[in-house]
């Protein structure tokens, strides 16, 4: 039986990177094709991050010449990557927008907004309405057809249609009415604040930052609307992945925690909770992912010719087992989308409430356990997912709430209208429990920084009397 505050021993703070690789190999007793493997992993792990080590000192170079030009690092002179230094008329716009709480859920009264984006390198000579079809998964594509063709979308300021192609450094504007999808209405907690960076334990549910169907439900911008000021987000969680997060107030706090996150000088450590009895002993996997469908974020491991291939390691020990569901500890040793995620769905110990990896009716019985998946099946069922039928999962597997199309439409824009969203839509077991830098001051030869949260709700259940371990 393990009680919570053997939780607190057993997240004992790791030593620095390499120690942890040669541990994991011990403790695996891998073979020696294993450690082969094993060896062109840190090969890749070293190259990227002397790489990333040497692009960061290069900016910091560059920023200490700016700063002979001005010292200021004032709070309005921050600014998000959506304003930067773009032209005034290219900086998007919030409008004024009103906000609901209807019990566990954020809810966002619908607004007219005029989107702005610039070409993305994937979208670069294709046509027009072939981007808008294949990008943007929250309208049918007739709609766009019919947008497009009115006249209402612009490139440069001036009207396209159907037979536009978009080109690098083209600005695209569209006004939309826009509804957005409710998220949870649990608080954002502090963790540490400074002058110049803020650490918060993140709901799960709530996307970092403004993308796709969301923008004001995101907590980017509920900090903003608090804090009076944008903040930056320094490192990045999934929506639905709670936890550690460190926002910068500043550009010195930008530079001080974001440097560090992208050079590879941050131990991380996640707590989830899986399906089945997971084993006791230490569990590496070191498989490489690759995006599927952006659309859906799908992942999956893959093999490391394969194109979009990278690199993929991550560590797994057992804290605790309840006679159904185990309490894992995930240390990822690289930061891919959906690492943890898409590796405990290759081990068979999907996380339990994951309504992507862990829905029978999308994966079938198996899971995709062992990376045997036929993704073209895999993608058709979970394009379903939102629209005529409502997430699943493992855990949550007969629940009917969620969030499908009502078969109704706005009055204003003739767009679809949702249901709310269930908890398979706004909860997930993977917490971000424990962020550590590992550098050391010189003085004391203490850790420069470390910050962790409390355990989720859901990571002490498997912990108390009477439960199994």
């Amino acid at each position: 039986m393990l009680r919570n505050n053997n939780l607190n021993n057993f997240f004992r703070v790791p030593t620095i990177m390499s120690q942890n690789l040669k541990r994991s190999a011990l403790a695996a007793n891998l073979s020696s094709e294993s450690r082969a493997t094993s060896d062109e992993f840190n090969k890749h792990l070293q190259n990227e991050v002397e790489r990333e080590r040497g692009i960061q000192q290069k900016k910091k170079i560059k920023r200490t010449k700016l700063s002979k030009l001005s010292n200021s690092t004032d709070k309005s002179r921050f600014q998000s990557r959506e304003t930067g230094n773009k032209k005034p008329k290219h900086r998007q716009i919030d409008p004024e927008y009103e906000v609901d709480i209807e019990g566990p859920l954020r809810k966002i009264k619908p607004y007219y907004f005029t989107y702005k984006t610039f070409c993305k390198e994937r979208w670069r000579n294709k046509k027009l309405i072939d981007v808008f079809t294949s990008e943007f998964r929250d309208r049918e594509p007739e709609y766009y057809i019919k947008t497009i063709a009115s006249g209402s979308v612009y490139l440069n300021d001036q009207a396209a249609g159907l037979s536009s192609i978009i080109k690098n450094g083209d600005l695209i504007t569209h006004q939309v009415h826009r509804h957005e999808p409710p998220v949870t209405s649990r608080p954002i907690k502090t963790v540490f604040e400074d002058d110049d960076i803020l650490v918060i334990d993140k709901p799960s549910g709530i996307p970092v930052h403004p993308t796709g169907r969301y923008r004001f439900n995101t907590i980017t911008k509920m900090l903003e609307k608090n804090l009076g000021f944008a903040v930056n987000p320094c490192n990045r969680l999934d929506r639905l992945t709670s936890g550690l997060m460190f926002l910068a107030k500043t550009p010195k706090g930008a530079d001080e925690i974001g440097d560090q996150l992208k050079a590879r000088e941050v131990s991380k450590e996640y707590v989830a909770r899986v399906i089945g009895e997971f084993p006791e002993t230490e569990v590496v996997v070191e498989k490489p992912l690759r995006l599927i469908e952006p659309r859906l974020a799908l992942n999956a491991v893959c093999q490391m010719d394969d194109e979009g291939a990278k690199h993929a390691k991550t560590v797994f020990n057992r804290i605790s087992y309840d006679g159904k569901t185990s309490i894992v500890r995930c240390k990822p040793l690289t930061g891919r989308s959906h690492q943890i995620r898409v590796h405990l769905q290759y081990l068979g110990h999907s996380i339990a409430n994951d309504p992507i990896y862990s829905n029978d009716e999308v994966w079938s019985s198996n899971l995709g356990k062992n990376g045997e998946i036929d993704f073209g099946t895999v993608i058709a069922r979970l394009n379903e997912i939102g629209k005529t039928r409502p997430a699943k999962s493992w855990y949550h597997n007969n629940s009917a709430n969620g969030e499908v199309l009502r078969q109704e439409k706005c009055t204003v824009c003739e767009s679809d209208l949702y249901t709310d969203p269930g908890p398979n839509d706004l909860d997930l077991w993977l917490h971000a429990y424990l962020y550590e830098s590992t550098e050391t001051e010189e003085e004391s030869g203490k850790k420069k920084w470390c910050y962790k949260t409390e355990y989720p709700e859901w990571a002490q259940i498997a912990s108390l009397p009477g439960k199994a371990t």
